[in-house]
C-alpha cells in the first residue's frame, strides 16, 4: 500500500454519519437496563410513600375513633369560680352538666349552657367556662351584687341589683347584707339603693330597715344600726340627712334615737 493513501477508518466522518453515530450511542443506553440494586432501591422507595398516604389519614382517624370512646372526650370534674351567693353545687345542677356531656358539643354549644344557668339562677349576671387538661371544666360565674334581704313569712329572700328578688329563700341571712321588711319588692329595691348610697361607714353599720309608716307619713322608716342606735327617717329625703348621724354621735357616750324625718336630733333611750 502506498504510503501516500490513508486507511478508510482515518478519515473523517461526514456529519450525517455523526448523527447516526449518536443515534444508535443513544438507542443503546435507552435500552441497556438500570443496575439492579438501584431499581431495587427506586421501587421500594415508592412502595413506602404510597403506603404512608394510606396510612397516614387511616392513622389520624382511628386515633380520633379511639379518642371518642374513652372518658377523656366527655366532661370529668365541674369546678366553679366566682361565686359569692350561690352555691357552687347550685351552679352545677343549672348547668347540667354532666359525665354523658362530650367536650366537643360542650365547646360548640358554650352560650347555651350559659344561658340556661343564667334562666335557672337570677343571680347570674354572666358565666362563662373553659376547659383545662382533656377534661377538667371551670364555670366562671359572675353574680348580680346583693342589696340585701327582703323579709317574708319568716323568711329571706336575697335582693339583687337587678331588682330580683330570688324566690329561694333562706332562714340564715348573712349579716354582711341589711335586712328589709314590711316592704313591697319595688319598695324594697328602691330603699336598698338609698342605703347602696349612704357613706362606706355608715352603710356598713345598718342592720334592719323597716317600713314603720308612722306618724301618717307613710315613707317613714326606722333603720336598726349594728352599735344597737335606731334611725328614723323619711325614705324620700334620709339619703342627703344620714351626713348628720356620726355628727349627732360624736359627743354621745349613750345610744338612742337618731331622727332625721323632720329635723336632726338624738334622743337617748330611756333607762
Amino acid at each position: 500500500m502506498p504510503f501516500w493513501r490513508k486507511s478508510k477508518s482515518q478519515d473523517p466522518l461526514t456529519p450525517w454519519e455523526a448523527y447516526q453515530a449518536k443515534q444508535k450511542r443513544e438507542q443503546k443506553a435507552a435500552s441497556h437496563p438500570l443496575p439492579l440494586p438501584h431499581l431495587t432501591k427506586t421501587r421500594t422507595s415508592r412502595r413506602r410513600r404510597n403506603l404512608a398516604l394510606i396510612l397516614t389519614p387511616l392513622t389520624v382517624l382511628l386515633v380520633i375513633a379511639i379518642y371518642f370512646m374513652t372518658p377523656l372526650a366527655r366532661v370529668g370534674d365541674i369546678n366553679v369560680r366566682g361565686e359569692s351567693t350561690l352555691p357552687a353545687q347550685s351552679v352545677i345542677d343549672a348547668s347540667k352538666l354532666g359525665p354523658s356531656q362530650m367536650i366537643l358539643d360542650l365547646l360548640m354549644h358554650q352560650k347555651r349552657v350559659s344561658q340556661r344557668v343564667q334562666k335557672a339562677l337570677p343571680q347570674v349576671q354572666s358565666m362563662s367556662l373553659s376547659i383545662k387538661g382533656f377534661n377538667q371544666v371551670t364555670l366562671h360565674v359572675h353574680e348580680y351584687a346583693p342589696l340585701g334581704y327582703v323579709q317574708k313569712n319568716g323568711e329571706y329572700h336575697v335582693l339583687l341589683a337587678s331588682s330580683v328578688v330570688v324566690k329561694d329563700a333562706t332562714q340564715t341571712p348573712k349579716s354582711t347584707y341589711p335586712i328589709f321588711t314590711g316592704f313591697t319588692n319595688k319598695e324594697a329595691f328602691d330603699v336598698a339603693k338609698t342605703v347602696a348610697s349612704f357613706p362606706q361607714a355608715v352603710r356598713k353599720a345598718v342592720s334592719e330597715v323597716k317600713a314603720t309608716r308612722g306618724a301618717a307619713n307613710p315613707y317613714q322608716i326606722t333603720i336598726s344600726m349594728s352599735n344597737g342606735n335606731l334611725v328614723i327617717a323619711d325614705s324620700r329625703t334620709v339619703a342627703k340627712k344620714i351626713k348628720y348621724y356620726p355628727q349627732l354621735l360624736a359627743d354621745v357616750k349613750t345610744k338612742g334615737t337618731v331622727d332625721l324625718e323632720v329635723g336632726a336630733f338624738f334622743t337617748p333611750y330611756a333607762k
